[in-house]
């Protein structure tokens, strides 16, 4: 069944299940022979992130355990964040080419993919072990699949799913409100790890009522690809301002950055629009809905 919670198991078994599904995934795509480094790292890292929405969501029930399992996998997810951050940064160019390009300025969207393509190069270059790390990395996934088994969840499955939702979904709306005040990078990256996060809460109980919560998934991954995109070009900023000698002239640097300029507006924009529709609710009706849906749900299955 994947990334979500099945209505005939408890909480912790649950849990236990998703928890060694995304990790039995992160190994495969390390231990690919045929893998492109870049794809494995962007896979791996995405599935940090999935057992790190996880674990905050029975954050409540986790205990003193959660901090530890959270710290590991940020931890892990950073240690390669170098090589994924090069890769975005072409990925980022290739959008803002799809939005911007005409003849006109052709050439110089192809000035700064082979300047991107050659920084990236360099950094797996320079990460002379970057197989052996993968490999290491490797191993010490398979060990924290077999220490699943040991983690215990503690306290009522309603409850604790319900505390992990609501301080989620209020997070989302605090950061939301403080962006509508005094927008500014830090204010909408914090929007977008809380939407992110509410993302992966709505995918592991989308079953407790599937059209209503299919169509929150649907709204939820296009503010995230919103958000994320707007996050990709703050990056792509501050490199451009920090490596202007090696990326590119100050006019051709110059001109790419008004492109962002006008970009992030416009994402930020449609961003705005879903994010007050997806944090309409005050988070304790928010809360007390879906802990009406949870009950529903495993009511259900004892019948």
């Amino acid at each position: 069944m994947g990334y979500q919670f099945k209505q005939d198991e408890s909480l912790a078994n649950g849990v236990r299940r998703i928890a060694q599904e995304q990790l039995s995934q992160a190994i495969r795509e390390l231990q690919n022979p045929m893998r492109d480094q870049h794809t494995a790292i962007h896979e791996v890292r995405k599935q940090f992130k999935k057992l790190r929405g996880l674990i905050r969501l029975v954050r409540s029930g986790l205990g003193d355990e959660y901090s530890r399992l959270n710290a590991w996998y940020s931890a892990a997810g950073r240690r390669l964040s170098r090589v994924r951050d090069a890769e975005s940064m072409l990925e980022s160019l290739k959008k803002l080419r799809a939005r911007f390009c005409n003849s006109e300025n052709a050439e110089l969207f192809s000035k700064f993919e082979r300047k991107f393509l050659s920084r990236r190069q360099n950094i797996v270059k320079e990460w002379i072990d970057l197989d052996r790390e993968l490999e290491k990395l490797s191993e010490q996934l398979e060990e924290a699949r077999r220490s699943v088994m040991n983690w215990t969840i503690k306290g009522a499955a309603g409850k604790i799913i319900t505390h992990g939702l609501q301080q989620t979904y209020q997070q989302g709306a605090k950061a939301l409100k403080k962006s509508h005040l005094c927008p500014n990078d830090e204010r909408l990256h914090e929007c977008r790890k809380a939407s992110k996060n509410h993302l992966y809460h709505m995918r592991l109980i989308v079953d407790l009522w599937q059209p209503v919560l299919s169509a929150r998934i649907v709204e939820l991954d296009q503010l995230n690809d919103l958000l994320g995109d707007d996050h990709d070009l703050v990056v792509m900023t501050q490199l451009m301002q920090s490596d202007e000698a090696i990326l590119g002239s100050p006019a051709d640097i110059d001109l790419l950055l008004r492109m962002i300029k006008q970009r992030k507006e416009e994402l930020q924009s449609m961003a705005f629009k879903i994010a007050g529709r997806v944090y309409a609710e005050k988070p304790k009706a928010f809360a007390r809905r879906m802990r009406a849906y949870w009950n529903l749900w495993r009511n259900e299955s004892l019948r």
